[in-house]
């Protein structure tokens, strides 16, 4: 996939703007957790929050996943309620779909 690192670089960003949002709304007085991306596996990249693993994205096409575990991805929550690709995702979908990607 062309532009790779740059597309999640722009989705991070985003996320992160998201999560500082969530967390001053909710007035929480530590600072908010930091969205940052690995790009250490050969089939996916990794999408952090804190230090919990909470999306996967393959590298090949851009599809985003759910995760069972880290480093495992959840096909089944990807049949049920696709999220997209790192091209057409909403950042707040996203987002709003960490937990409960059905809603």
């Amino acid at each position: 996939m062309e532009n790779f690192a740059a597309k999640m670089d722009e989705l991070v960003a985003a996320l992160n703007i998201i999560e500082a949002e969530k967390h001053a709304a909710s007035k929480f007085s530590g600072p908010p957790d930091l969205v940052i991306w690995k790009n250490k596996g050969t089939k996916f990249a990794y999408i952090d929050i804190g230090t919990s693993g909470a999306w996967l994205v393959e590298k090949t096409n851009g599809e985003i996943f759910n995760i069972k575990g880290y480093g495992v991805p959840d096909y089944n929550k990807k049949k049920k309620a696709d999220i997209g690709n790192i091209e057409t995702v909403d950042p707040h979908l996203m987002h709003a779909k960490r937990w409960n990607y059905l809603r």
